[in-house]
């Protein structure tokens, strides 16, 4: 039997809004916008992939390679980040791939022009309650550099565990580094929410 969140496949999920943020489908139109952060390698590089080198690439992006990851890995279409009151994308949060029925790993990426504003937090915290809620998983993993220590600490801020060190790999540029993999329980996400809401009431 089909896991409910395979039902997404290929789909959008709904917006979300969170106090800063409005999470919407990125369009064709958005492409301009995107490749002002997937150009750089500050960005690219640390989030695995090469530098997106020209408007025509950042299209096909969005129009043929990331449709058909969706399709082959049976994944719901993920989001653009806009900040309220501006309808220009200036991150993505998605899910990358499917490692079980109820298992997806996600991966997000932010234009340095909005680094430690603690808006990518504010997206995954959304992001989640939707991965737990909207699609019921069970687990949420991520993957990332030794040396992304902002995505390290956001994995800790949102209550993902360490799982794994895989030593000695290559990263995207063929230079060595350890490749962690984080995961985050159902179970855990609830119990962090509490957490949360009750650091709230006092």
């Amino acid at each position: 039997m089909a896991h409910p969140s395979e039902k997404w496949a290929g789909r959008p999920l709904p917006d979300l809004e969170t106090k800063r943020l409005h999470l919407r489908q990125r369009r064709l139109c958005d492409a301009p916008d995107i490749l002002e952060f997937t150009r750089l390698p500050e960005v690219a590089y640390p989030a695995g992939f090469i530098p997106t080198q020209t408007l025509a690439d950042q299209r096909t992006y969005l129009e043929v390679f990331y449709p058909k990851n969706l399709h082959d890995n049976k994944l719901p279409s993920g989001y653009g980040l806009t900040l309220k009151g501006e309808d220009r994308v200036i991150g993505s949060i998605d899910f990358n791939h499917r490692l079980a029925d109820d298992v997806l790993e996600m991966g997000y990426l932010l234009s340095p022009d909005y680094w430690c504003m603690g808006l990518m937090t504010e997206a995954a915290e959304a992001f989640l309650q939707q991965a737990f809620e909207g699609l019921a998983l069970t687990k949420v993993e991520l993957e990332c550099y030794d040396y992304n220590h902002a995505s390290r600490r956001l994995a800790n801020k949102l209550g993902f565990q360490e799982e794994a060190r895989l030593r000695a790999r290559k990263d995207v540029r063929g230079e060595r580094c350890d490749i962690l993999r984080f995961g985050l329980l159902k179970s855990e996400w609830q119990g962090h929410q509490k957490r949360l809401q009750e650091g709230d009431d006092r």
